[in-house]
């Protein structure tokens, strides 16, 4: 993995809650390693998440 953010800063780039974000993580859409009680976001997933989520919203 690669640069790694926050479940807050995941949230705020693919427009959602930290609630989802951590159901997108137990789900495997996203890349993420835990450390205590805080996950830390494999950036790159995120942004090829962001890039789906924008894609399915321009399909007709």
């Amino acid at each position: 993995m690669g640069n790694k953010i926050t479940v807050t800063a995941a949230a705020a780039l693919l427009g959602v809650t930290p609630q989802r974000v951590r159901h997108m993580i137990k789900a495997g859409i996203l890349q993420a390693e835990k450390f205590g009680r805080d996950w830390q976001i494999d950036a790159e997933s995120v942004e090829n998440r962001r890039k789906a989520m924008e894609q399915k919203k321009r399909e007709p």
